[in-house]
């Protein structure tokens, strides 16, 4: 149930151990080997200690707030539709894994950015800021390990970058984009009011009142929360997404029980339902329950650092200034909890002993640091 993964690094398999890290009462600092790996140190991901994150996190939740995600419901509603034309101009069958990330992406970046990069009218959805994303997640793990060849890489001037991998470059692009774009509002506020809608991160980041120190982030902080938005709020959502249309073609009638409640709610197709609407059909909110256990959007632990006084983590003690942490695949894979974890079953949701289920769907995290996204996968 525990084993070393590191010189001072712990790693828990059992499920009591996940709250007793991650729940809202624990301040513990983020580990950074891992979170400064990324190049996003000044983000509400990549900040080490609470109090950082905090300040940040506050101000973000209103772009993920109810009333924001359901004002939000025009933009989401015109991706997916060019999506879908996208589907049938194509007439022949696609990858789901690049077609689902080209419309999480634009998405993510009309909404954060007030501009979309139109991904979806890529050819075959191979969209060069998507497939540049992809082939980065590869490189994390050595720029975890190898501290200054991640330095080496990351102060390589734009240019270089590209001769060095030129698979890359839509995502230099349009890091070059957004850096362009935060000089220019920062440098002149007003710009802002051109930008499509007035609920972006700038116009809630650039704002010195929303801060108790009443001071707006630095250049080089906006760039690394539009990083962690960009990352965060496309691949993972597309992963979910993939995920659970695999399970329901595979199995067919899981499929048919969705399409005859959807069309129940949805009789009309040039009608289309509300947000609020879709979140009371019980077989669909089920059905991404189930996408969301079964395929997380990061396998990985995220690690945290013990405090000084120690701490006991199922049981055992554990002293101050050790790293530990727990992937959500070991509690969404229980057999204690959850029954058949390894099958695709939307009605596990549905039972009498699903509220217990509920406080074990640890997708997004627990506690003071959990994705600031948590709403958003049902939108799409």
């Amino acid at each position: 149930d525990v084993i070393r993964i590191g010189p001072n690094e712990l790693h828990f398999a059992a499920p009591p151990a996940f709250p007793d890290i991650y729940n809202n009462r624990n301040r513990w600092d983020k580990d950074k080997t891992l979170y400064h790996s990324f190049g996003e140190d000044e983000s509400s991901f990549g900040f080490l200690t609470h109090r950082e994150a905090k300040e940040r996190k506050d101000v973000l939740t209103r772009l993920f707030s109810p009333k924001a995600i359901e004002e939000a419901q025009g933009i989401v509603q015109e991706k997916v539709h060019a999506l879908c034309a996208a589907f049938k101009r194509r007439g022949k069958p696609s990858d789901l894994f690049y077609a689902y990330r080209c419309v999480t992406m634009d998405v993510i970046t009309c909404l954060c950015f007030g501009q979309s990069i139109d991904a979806v009218d890529e050819p075959d959805f191979k969209a060069p800021l998507v497939e540049a994303m992809h082939i980065s997640t590869l490189i994390f793990p050595f720029f975890k390990h190898f501290d200054l060849y991640r330095k080496m890489i990351m102060s390589c001037p734009p240019r270089i970058s590209v001769a060095l991998s030129p698979e890359t470059a839509g995502l230099i692009r349009m890091q070059q984009l957004l850096k362009r774009q935060i000089a220019s509002h920062v440098s002149n506020p007003e710009s802002l009011a051109h930008l499509p809608h007035s609920t972006t991160i700038y116009h809630l980041l650039l704002n010195p009142e929303a801060y108790r120190n009443k001071t707006a982030p630095t250049v080089d902080s906006l760039y690394d929360e539009s990083q962690v938005l960009m990352f965060g709020g496309g691949d993972t959502t597309a992963n979910v997404t993939m995920i659970g249309t695999f399970y329901l073609l595979a199995n067919p009638a899981t499929l048919a029980r969705l399409k005859e409640e959807l069309r129940e709610a949805w009789p009309r197709l040039e009608k289309e339902p509300d947000l609020r609407d879709l979140e009371r059909l019980p077989y669909l909110n089920a059905v991404i329950k189930e996408s969301m256990r079964i395929g997380p959007g990061i396998p990985s632990g995220l690690p945290r650092i013990v405090p000084a006084a120690g701490a006991k983590i199922d049981g055992h003690p554990v002293p101050g200034g050790t790293i530990v942490s727990m992937s959500s695949w070991f509690v969404h894979h229980n057999e204690s909890i959850y029954e058949k974890p390894e099958q695709f079953r939307p009605e596990r949701w549905l039972n009498s002993g699903s509220i217990n289920l509920e406080k074990w769907l640890v997708v997004f995290s627990k506690g003071p640091r959990s994705c600031l996204g948590m709403k958003s996968p049902r939108m799409v």
